[in-house]
């Protein structure tokens, strides 16, 4: 797995970055964080063609790596849980979702900025569990308020 950006513009003039990095502290094992960047800030319209590209790139991030998606929503604008509802919409209508397992954590941390994220693993994934348990336990720890 190694990291990555593709960029493109959509038929509204969007232009979007999708990253793909390399976190090997978030659960202790290789994960790729997946990050969705609206990099010129214009108002994006539901775009059938935008779902279907993301959906694309996921698609081809388990063919060739057979890893651990991380989704993380940004929180700068406070538009974080409507990202998230529309990146579940989005991966819910995919035609091979039942081939993934996919965790949420949708809670506030400290600075009372409200959190959303998930991950997406192969069901055959040889790590499974341990995948799940870890993300879990990622999940119970940002439900606990920080001392």
């Amino acid at each position: 797995m190694k990291d990555g950006v593709f960029a493109f513009d959509t038929d509204y003039e969007v232009c979007y970055e999708i990253g793909l990095s390399v976190n090997t502290e978030i659960l202790q094992m290789e994960v790729c964080a997946f990050d969705i960047n609206n990099k010129n800030k214009k108002p994006s319209p539901n775009d059938r063609k935008l779902r279907d590209t993301i959906l694309a790139i996921i698609e081809e991030f388990f063919r060739t790596n057979g890893g651990v998606l991380l989704y993380i929503c940004a929180t700068g604008d406070d538009m974080q849980k409507y990202r998230f509802r529309l990146f579940l919409r989005w991966f819910n209508t995919y035609e091979h979702r039942d081939l993934y397992e996919i965790r949420t954590v949708e809670d506030v941390m400290d600075d009372n900025t409200p959190n959303y994220g998930a991950i997406i693993v192969e069901k055959t994934h040889p790590d499974l569990e341990l995948i799940l348990a870890r993300f879990d336990e990622l999940a119970a720890f940002l439900k606990k308020p920080i001392e």
